[in-house]
């Protein structure tokens, strides 16, 4: 294809560098230009489109145009600030051809190459040793990997690495190695979390993470600068966002390295019992060990090391924390009791009523956490039921209070003829299924703590404690 048509339109599909700050722009003239091109979009992406049908389909034309095509077009797919409501399904029917079932090994290792490549040559990551594609025992003493950033300037870089990520064949990874991990550790590494980079990184995580055509070692490396570059990022606006995204796609790369094991947790000593049998996935034996130090680094580290404690201050970035606990302690079970004194304090001071009322912290997010809160603690009080006996009364002081709370607004509700909100009775409903399966766990609550409360105010705490089933065993 020699006509300058192809050309013209790669050009047209050139993203404007006024999209990097997008979120900062005040004057209404270019903000009106960048609108404007964003709308022209639809109309080139369709106008290539039809002139690939002319020309028997992309898959036709020699490497270097497909590849060529391949980089501007793939840059549409995902959910960005100069991509069009349609443009990301018109830039997928062009793509479709290249993907079927895979990208061929030419044109992934020209785009790779050609247009990925230049964009983080400047900036060596510390920690890659550049000939073998391979993480350095120690960083490289250097400032050039944050100094200029040459690829920060390459909007949609991001989306083409991801689209790579996502269609690459099986037996291309070992090939493309050392062009693949260069851009990918350093999105994910990086120090300033724009919009840009964050959203691209977590996109980049997640493809990389569905793809188990990845090696171990390969997938080793990025889960653990997944779990650390996320959670540097404490004082930004989409720090919520950004953790609602790493955390499922950090277990789903803890699945891929360590799969669970049928067998138990190895013991704390540290010498595990020689009739232990391992569930082995593929060639490699799964060790159960690997798998409770990955995801310790992420429930005690990240969530409770990281977040709980050093955002205190951003409801959104606790209320994040607090949604994906029940995921982290589903995947770690009865491992997760050696964190109950983090956990427990943490889950029970969200229910309790503010000494203070905070004229900052709205209203609809102190409730929005109560209700995580207490589907935290239903999962934890599940899998580390038998460490509940030692928490009970702390859960029982906070559940009780909590209530009391509870029916003093329905109470307010009721003389002012408004009715509970939909997120009011999930919380009540919360509330008394805290006290059912701590009963379930601590059978003895029945007729001694839950007796004491019942006994006090029958009133009030019957429908709190009144429901709950007789387990049929004591503790």
């Amino acid at each position: 294809m020699s006509s300058s048509t192809l050309p013209n339109l790669l050009t047209a599909l050139a993203i404007p560098q006024e999209f990097s700050r997008f979120d900062k722009l005040t004057d209404e003239q270019i903000l009106a230009q960048l609108i404007r091109w964003k709308n022209g979009v639809s109309t080139s992406l369709t106008s290539l489109r039809n002139l690939l049908a002319t020309r028997h389909g992309i898959q036709s034309l020699p490497v270097d145009e497909q590849a060529d095509i391949a980089a501007s077009v793939a840059v549409f797919d995902g959910p960005d600030e100069w991509i069009a409501d349609d443009a990301s399904s018109l830039a997928l029917s062009i793509l479709g051809p290249l993907t079927e079932p895979d990208i061929p090994p030419l044109v992934l290792t020209r785009i790779l190459t050609h247009h990925i490549k230049p964009a983080f040559a400047a900036n060596p990551h510390p920690r890659l040793n550049l000939q073998t594609g391979r993480k350095l025992p120690r960083p490289a003493d250097t400032q050039d990997a944050y100094e200029g950033q040459v690829w920060k300037t390459r909007i949609g870089t991001g989306n083409v690495l991801g689209w790579c990520l996502r269609n690459i064949e099986a037996s291309t990874y070992e090939s493309v190695w050392h062009l693949i991990l260069p851009p990918v550790m350093t999105y994910l590494d990086d120090f300033e979390a724009t919009l840009q980079t964050a959203g691209s990184a977590a996109r980049i995580r997640l493809a990389f993470s569905r793809s188990s055509r990845a090696s171990q070692a390969m997938r080793s490396i990025i889960l653990f600068l997944a779990v650390a570059g996320t959670f540097n990022h404490l004082r930004d606006p989409f720090t919520p966002d950004l953790i609602r995204a790493a955390v499922p796609t950090t277990l789903h790369l803890i699945d891929l390295t360590s799969p669970p094991s049928l067998a138990p947790l190895p013991p704390t000593s540290g010498f595990p019992s020689k009739s232990r049998t391992i569930v082995k996935s593929g060639t490699s034996p799964a060790n159960p060990a690997t798998r409770y130090e990955h995801l310790s680094t992420l429930l005690g580290s990240c969530l409770i090391g990281t977040v709980f404690l050093y955002a205190y201050a951003d409801p959104e970035a606790i209320l994040a924390a607090t949604d994906m606990l029940p995921l982290v302690l589903t995947h770690i079970g009865i491992g997760a009791a050696r964190w109950l004194k983090a956990l427990i304090p943490q889950l029970t001071h969200a229910l309790l009523p503010p000494a203070v009322p905070s004229l900052t912290r709205p209203l609809d997010v102190d409730l929005k956490l109560k209700v995580s809160s207490l589907r935290a603690l239903c999962t934890c009080i599940e899998t580390c039921a038998p460490r509940m006996y030692l928490w009970k009364c702390n859960i029982i002081d906070a559940t009780g209070r909590a209530w009391a709370s509870a029916m003093d607004i329905e109470n307010t509700q009721l003389a002012d003829e408004t009715g509970a909100s939909s997120l009011e009775l999930e919380y009540k409903a919360l509330l008394q299924m805290t006290c059912i399966k701590l009963a379930q766990a601590c059978p003895s609550i029945i007729q001694e703590e839950y007796q004491q409360l019942i006994t006090f105010d029958s009133a009030l705490f019957d429908g709190l404690v009144g429901s709950s089933s007789s387990p049929t065993s004591d503790k």
